[in-house]
């Protein structure tokens, strides 16, 4: 790690975030993937999740705080780019990050990611089905884009999750 930026991350700074600002802001855990350091980004997430349970929302209980399934989510994404030797502590990860049945999309979007990480082609073809026949008005949280190019990549014989998470196409 960079010595200067590692000297300006103190732990303290980042428990006491909100866990929007935390989750959400380049502020936050982010500044540790930014530095290409997602173990040390995944450490960080589970970390502020022990410290601050009380202050982050299970949204299969209630909707009033921050969801505690996208900082999961995050934290199998951080573990997914670390590497293969990762990917079961990404899995495990991912699977905390589903929420309630109303959010059809996003579980397919989680679905997919594992479906990838498992190299299951059934998962992710299921997961583009989902949400593409979705009655749903914001099919955004199914990330189709992204849920398509973990397919192509899985047809090709990619298996850099980085790598294909961050050349999804953009528009």
């Amino acid at each position: 790690m960079n010595s200067k930026i590692a000297e300006n991350l103190n732990y303290d700074v980042f428990m006491q975030m909100s866990p929007w600002d935390f989750d959400q802001s380049p502020e936050g855990w982010r500044k540790f993937s930014a530095i290409n350091e997602p173990i040390r980004a995944a450490e960080l997430i589970q970390e502020y999740i022990l410290k601050n349970k009380d202050k982050i929302s299970n949204t299969k209980e209630s909707n009033l705080k921050y969801a505690i399934e996208t900082m999961y989510f995050h934290i199998g994404q951080q573990f997914a780019s670390a590497g293969h030797e990762h990917w079961q502590k990404a899995i495990d990860a991912f699977n905390k990050s589903f929420v309630h049945k109303h959010n059809e999309c996003w579980n397919a979007y989680v679905s997919a990611t594992i479906g990838f990480l498992e190299n299951n082609p059934v998962k992710l073809e299921g997961a583009i089905k989902i949400i593409e026949t979705s009655k749903k008005e914001d099919k955004k949280s199914g990330n189709i884009e992204i849920v398509k190019n973990l397919r192509n990549a899985l047809e090709t014989g990619e298996r850099d999750y980085k790598k294909i998470y961050e050349t999804w196409p953009r528009d």
